[in-house]
Parts: structure tokens; C-alpha cells; sequence
């Protein structure tokens, strides 16, 4: 007997085609194969989630690192953790006194001083041994600071909205201020590529790093309070009643960041098949193929499937990266470090996630 399926059951066959196709491309990857991703490459990027405690900020410092072999990177901190930073200068911080937050209080702070680039601009390999014999990276570094700044920004939005003819060209100004910044750097220090890590919250210095990114990469772990933060991130890019398309439109911004990448994190692994995820993973991952089609106008690539990258679960290798400032590059299958008290070493799925972050790299 012929069965006609119904709507509903048809997109869920089609997720399932769609699910086997991406399983099928991460097998290729994680065995240290290339496959198609998307043509366009971009000059600036902010890895955004709405989430925390995702490893956010270790894909940050793994990216950099990973993008600085070969491409002279200039690295922004926007976030008020300032984990970023942290990974990237270490000990160093304290002999560096200016910081984002400074940069942005001249762009809207009326009577605040300028801060030269040269205070501003740290070199990282004299602060990370690992980041040296690469192309240059040069870090900007974040402040506990920028927790107090979107309650500033958005008075200051407030009052530029009633300056009448000039409410435009002043908002412009003041959204753009990292935009502006990030260029002016980029071209002191003839940098190619520009890496901004976020806050978990839009407001503020988040909400300037996008204005001034071309493109974003997502961190996406595999929970459902992930699933919410991407489905709002991709709405505040398209929705004109939304915060960041709302102000923009009052500024005359029209650029939207496109979605570049969309990175699984804390993926979880079936240990009867090899390179494939467990079910509760791929439960996941069909609800992010899911949101990803319904938003495909958003992608820097035709189809969202080529965008996303699964990434292992951080166990030791990642938690060993963010705490000890070390890329996953630079590990070795069994290495040990200690932390907070606690003995890890390093395990086989090292080599895997190695091949995971540098395709993902690959892209920017």
C-alpha cells in the first residue's frame, strides 16, 4: 500500500537525509580529510553565543592561535570575563593598563582622552611562547570594566537619538566605534584578519562588535539552552523590531554579519561506532539543522550544512587548553597537567579534535 507522508513527517525525512550527510562529512574531517565549506572568507570575525560556559573563550585563543601560523591577526577582547585576555597574555596582564573599555569610553565619553594604539596594542608571542614563529598576533586586551559600559552606551544612544539632524551621523559614530578601531589597527600593524571574542550577553561591547564584524562564528553546545540561545541570536539578525537592527537602522547601518560558522561544542561520542555522535548528540544536532535551514538567508554559504563543524567534547585536552594557555596544537596524547588539585591527562581524542579545530580555522 502506497503511504503519502504528511508535511511534518516529510521535513522530518529530510532532516534525517540532512543529519546523515553532516555525520557523513565530520567522518571525513575527523580522520584529518578535507571537505567542502563555504567559498567566501571574510576579514572580521566575533565569536558570539548567548550562552555561557560553553568554552566560548578556549575556541577564542584555539582560533587565534590556529589563524595567527599563517595570517597576521589582530585579537579583541570585548568581553568583561576577560578569559580571552587571559589566555592570551597570562601574567603580562597587569603590565598593560589600557584596555578596550578605555578605547570605547573616547568614542562615547565626551572629554575622555584618546588612547594611543601603542598603549593599546599588545604583542602576544612575548607573552605566550606558543603563538611564536607564526605571522604576528597582537591582542587587545578586555576589562571587568566593560560590565559597567552598556548601561553608558545605550544613555549615551538615548541622547544622540534627540540631536535632530545630526541624531544619524552621531549614532553612526558612536556603533561603529569598534568598527573604526578595529580598522585603524588592523592597518597600523598590516594585520588580515581580526578576531573578536563576546560577551555571553548582547548588550554593549557585544552589540559594537557586531557592527563591526563581517561575519560570526557560534559556538552551539549540545543542550537545549543552546538551541534557545541560537534561535535568538539568529533572530536579532533579522528581526528590525530587535535591538541590533532597530539602533542600526536609526544610524544607517545597513551591514548584518553573515553566519560563517556554527561550532558544536561538548559533542558526545558512541563508543560501539567510531566518528559517530551519541544519540543525544545527534538529537541535537537535528534541531540545529533545523533552525539552520529555516534561516539559510542568513549563512555565508547556500547551504547552512557546509557552516557547521562538530567539535569533541573538551574533557581533559580542552580544559588543559584554557587553564594551562596552551593550543590543543601544541598537546600530545598523553601529557598530564594538574588542575585545581585534580590530575588529567591527555587521551586519544586529542588527535581528532586537533583535525576538528584546523578545518574549522580553515574557513577564516
Amino acid at each position: 500500500m502506497w503511504f503519502k507522508p504528511t508535511k511534518a513527517q516529510g521535513v522530518l525525512f529530510n532532516m534525517q537525509t540532512d543529519l546523515d550527510r553532516l555525520l557523513e562529512r565530520f567522518k571525513i574531517v575527523a580522520e584529518g580529510g578535507d571537505v567542502p565549506r563555504p567559498r567566501d572568507r571574510f576579514t572580521t570575525y566575533a565569536i558570539s553565543a548567548f550562552r555561557g560556559g560553553i568554552g566560548k573563550s578556549t575556541l577564542a585563543f584555539n582560533l587565534a592561535f590556529e589563524i595567527s601560523r599563517h595570517k597576521r591577526s589582530l585579537l579583541i577582547d570585548a568581553c568583561p570575563q576577560g578569559n580571552f585576555t587571559q589566555s592570551l597574555l597570562g601574567e603580562d596582564i597587569g603590565n598593560h593598563t589600557k584596555t578596550l573599555y578605555d578605547a570605547l569610553l573616547f568614542a562615547v565619553m565626551a572629554g575622555t582622552p584618546k588612547v594611543k594604539a601603542d598603549d593599546l596594542l599588545v604583542s602576544v608571542p612575548p607573552c605566550c611562547g606558543s603563538f611564536k614563529n607564526g605571522a604576528g598576533a597582537y591582542a587587545v586586551p578586555g576589562s571587568k570594566e566593560l560590565f559597567l559600559f552598556p548601561s553608558l552606551l545605550y544613555t549615551q544612544i538615548s541622547a544622540a537619538a534627540q540631536l535632530g539632524a545630526s541624531a544619524k551621523g552621531t549614532l553612526s559614530n558612536i556603533l561603529r566605534v569598534v568598527e573604526t578601531l578595529s580598522d585603524d589597527l588592523r592597518n597600523q600593524i598590516k594585520a588580515t584578519k581580526v578576531l573578536l571574542d563576546t560577551s555571553p550577553f548582547f548588550g554593549g561591547a557585544t552589540h559594537l562588535a557586531w557592527v563591526a564584524a563581517d561575519a560570526l562564528i557560534i559556538p552551539v553546545r549540545v543542550d537545549q539552552h543552546s538551541m534557545e540561545a541560537l534561535k535568538l541570536t539568529l533572530s536579532m539578525l533579522e528581526k528590525e523590531d530587535m535591538d541590533f537592527l532597530r539602533l542600526n537602522a536609526l544610524a544607517g547601518i545597513k551591514k548584518v554579519p553573515k553566519i560563517h560558522a556554527i561550532a558544536m561544542t561538548h559533542c558526545g561520542w558512541n563508543r560501539q561506532a567510531q566518528f559517530t555522535p551519541d544519540r543525544s548528540t545527534q538529537a541535537f544536532l537535528s534541531q540545529v539543522l533545523d533552525i539552520a535551514k529555516q534561516h539559510a538567508h542568513l549563512f555565508s554559504c547556500d547551504d547552512p550544512i557546509d557552516a557547521i563543524h562538530l567539535l569533541d567534547d573538551f574533557h581533559s585536552a580542552g580544559r588543559i587548553s584554557g587553564n594551562k594557555r596552551i593550543p590543543l596544537a601544541d598537546l600530545t596524547v598523553g601529557q598530564s597537567f594538574t588542575i585545581d588539585g585534580q590530575r588529567l591527562e591527555v587521551n586519544d581524542s586529542l588527535t581528532r579534535y586537533q583535525y576538528e579545530l584546523k578545518s574549522l580555522a580553515g574557513t577564516i
